[in-house]
């Protein structure tokens, strides 16, 4: 696999949010002033998913950027899903958080992940991609994607049907000092059609249906293991999480970290 300018620019991107993630990090947990402005549960929040970001993320990162150098579609995709969880998290870091010294880091780690992603979307061949999937992943796929879909709509409908039903701010806003639901907005405008998309095309036999398979599975195990380093932090600083969502994450992340295994191994790809 050939490696033109998109793709090539995409990597030097990707390693670029492994570094804009170091320094958020450590400045997330080491500069103490950063959240003197957000709740204690936000701030838990916060330090737990920058705990995961430093020691699964860039690691991921880095071995995934290594490995699709070396022509691995399937790292390739990977990479392509945590890019777009990085995009996600600092999207949400960008708007969620009162002005902090962060701002510019958090600007610069969305900007570098969210082009990362396009640019090693944009640089796959797609006229010559060679996709063979297993009869169990073009059936479970699509299963997959709406259980995806599920956790979305279990999650965040409560508040949602609260406030239209009421014309009061959920206490999710009032607890957390926020002005809006910022991530349901993001789940429902861009998870969730997403992998909507995704079974449709799989049904369709279509190859960016597995292209895109991988990437949502990816994003969607991240995003999940960061939830779960953000309710150990909250646990331990005295701000838990309702036990409703915590099973909801942990239940979620064991499916989807079952499954993706399951998914790269009912898959070969390559470029002819």
């Amino acid at each position: 696999m050939g490696e033109n300018w998109e793709t090539g620019l995409g990597y030097k991107l990707a390693l670029g949010v492994a570094v804009a993630t170091i320094l958020i990090s450590l400045l997330d947990m080491l500069h103490a002033p950063i959240f003197m402005r957000e709740t204690a549960s936000t701030k838990a929040q916060v330090l737990g998913q920058d705990v995961v970001n430093l020691l699964l993320g860039v690691p991921a990162t880095l071995y995934t950027v290594n490995l699709s150098r070396k022509g691995s579609l399937k790292a390739r995709t990977a990479l392509i899903g945590l890019m777009a969880y990085f995009a996600y998290t600092f999207l949400s870091y960008s708007i969620l958080f009162k002005l902090n010294d962060g701002f510019l880091l958090y600007t610069a780690g969305f900007g570098l992940s969210l082009y990362a992603t396009l640019l090693n979307i944009a640089g796959l061949d797609m006229e010559g991609l060679r996709i063979v999937a297993s009869p169990s992943v073009r059936k479970w796929t699509p299963i997959v994607m709406a259980f995806i879909l599920l956790i979305v709509v279990v999650l965040w409908t409560p508040d949602i049907a609260y406030y239209y039903s009421t014309g009061e701010h959920p206490a999710r806003i009032i607890e957390e000092g926020v002005h809006t639901l910022a991530i349901h907005f993001q789940d429902l405008s861009i998870a969730a059609p997403l992998a909507l998309l995704t079974a449709w095309l799989i049904r369709k036999d279509e190859k960016m249906g597995y292209v895109l398979a991988p990437v949502i599975l990816v994003k969607a195990l991240s995003i999940a293991l960061a939830v779960l380093g953000m309710i150990t932090v909250m646990h331990s600083s005295g701000t838990p999480a309702a036990i409703g969502e915590i099973m909801v994450f942990v239940i979620g992340a064991l499916v989807i970290e079952s499954y993706s295994m399951r998914f790269y191994k009912g898959i070969e790809m390559r470029v002819d």
